[in-house]
């Protein structure tokens, strides 16, 4: 059953590899064109069932969390690893370890949404489980309305099965309790925390408001590279291997859905401490001496926490490179809800498309910009030259952006293949 649509899947990965191309999402593309019931089908074979994560911010994060800790509690989980988080990519990440009879190695497979597409997909597939992280305004010209987009998510808590997992601080993921016939638990930040951790209503000028749901998970403390969480009661401080303070909040959300599957305390709080940070999200690449930290940023929300977290790191350069290709979102109006004012005083570049937008979005703010310099691979030379060995460079970049910088630093040191 479906070999053809394997065999078509399998060249074109192999044909990607020839020329040198990553093609997270081609063969999958090829595929839905080809078969309608391919991912259907090919899902439905797995013992444990299926779990999707989606929302705005956090989704690669604590897709790569939740995959790690039941992978180590040992389960066989599929997952789509690279970001890709249109249906298309899951079934790209099907294709490579499928074999041509159509069998799937896996228990559990652990998928990562983008809110559109994760509706699309629960008409088709019905989740186990389902992590709903947040609901921000993002990408307005592919989504449009913030309330829409709740919709969205809406659908996937409908169809999900046994448990939803919701951010209670959220309050447009927090109502969508409502929709659930499964079973409901929610994650979330301590009082103290919340005005770090805003919902859009409370980032764009309303007041900050903590939840009262309980939560099985809390997120109580943040301490440089150490968090603090209560899991059903049961506080425990430790180390976490992720930059960022979003990275903490990520965290409490995977581990809430990992307690939800039934895995034991002790193995989420063994497993989640050694998780590297999914590509461009926190990721740190060492070019001979100098730490280059890339961060992926895509919205005020995001970009707002990334700025935060990074106030505590001594960067000598920070470079912010912005383009507004359809991946990134065509319209960049968003950077001005982002107060930047962390970064007076700073050595900056803007690099991308539109570094001259960057540039004057921060002149706005009385912040100096050192260079505008729209060609990637040299604004990033320029960084490293800047800084000196034992330095730090700060990369804040939209996702076209992330990919080309990702690639020329694959050039100058070793850099993690996705």
């Amino acid at each position: 059953m479906h070999t053809h649509s394997i065999v078509v899947g399998k060249s074109i990965l192999f044909g990607l590899k020839i020329l040198g191309r990553r093609g997270s999402a081609l063969p999958g593309y090829a595929i839905e064109k080809i078969d309608k019931t391919f991912l259907r089908d090919m899902l439905a074979q797995l013992p444990d069932g299926v779990v999707v994560i989606s929302g705005t911010n956090g989704k690669t994060t604590t897709t790569k969390m939740v995959a790690k800790i039941l992978s180590d509690s040992g389960k066989r989980v599929l997952t789509n690893p690279t970001g890709s988080n249109f249906t298309r990519g899951v079934v790209a990440s099907i294709v490579k370890p499928v074999s041509l009879t159509g069998k799937l190695p896996f228990d559990i497979a652990v998928i990562e949404l983008d809110e559109a597409y994760a509706a699309k997909f629960v008409q088709q597939i019905k989740p186990r489980a389902s992590l709903i992280l947040n609901v921000m305004r993002d990408q307005m010209d592919r989504f449009g309305e913030i309330d829409y987009t709740a919709q969205l998510l809406s659908a996937v808590v409908k169809k999900t099965t046994e448990v939803v997992v919701l951010n209670r601080d959220d309050t447009r993921v927090s109502k969508l309790y409502k929709d659930a016939a499964a079973s409901v638990n929610y994650y979330g930040v301590a009082p103290s925390l919340k005005d770090i951790f805003r919902d859009d209503d409370e980032l764009h000028g309303g007041s900050s408001a903590s939840s009262k749901q309980p939560a099985t998970v809390q997120l109580d403390a943040i301490d440089d590279d150490k968090i603090t969480t209560t899991i059903d009661g049961h506080k425990q401080t430790f180390a976490l291997s992720l930059y960022g303070l979003y990275n903490a909040q990520n965290a409490v959300a995977a581990m809430a859905l990992c307690h939800a599957l039934a895995v034991p305390r002790g193995e989420i709080i063994k497993s989640i401490a050694t998780v590297k940070p999914a590509f461009g999200r926190g990721e740190r690449i060492m070019v001979g001496k100098k730490q280059v930290i890339l961060q992926l940023v895509k919205n005020p929300s995001g970009f707002r926490q990334s700025l935060l977290g990074a106030s505590k790191i001594n960067d000598v350069v920070t470079l912010i490179a912005i383009n507004d290709a359809y991946a990134d979102g065509r319209d960049v109006s968003w950077l001005w809800d982002v107060s930047f004012e962390v970064l007076q005083n700073k050595t900056i570049i803007t690099s991308g498309v539109r570094a001259a937008d960057m540039a004057l979005r921060l002149q706005y703010e009385d912040i100096k910009v050192k260079q505008i310099t729209p060609n990637l691979y040299t604004a990033l030379d320029d960084a490293l030259n800047i800084a000196k060995n034992g330095d730090t460079i700060h990369i804040y970049t939209t996702y076209t952006a992330m990919l080309d910088l990702r690639k020329y630093l694959s050039t100058l040191t070793e850099v993690e293949k996705v």
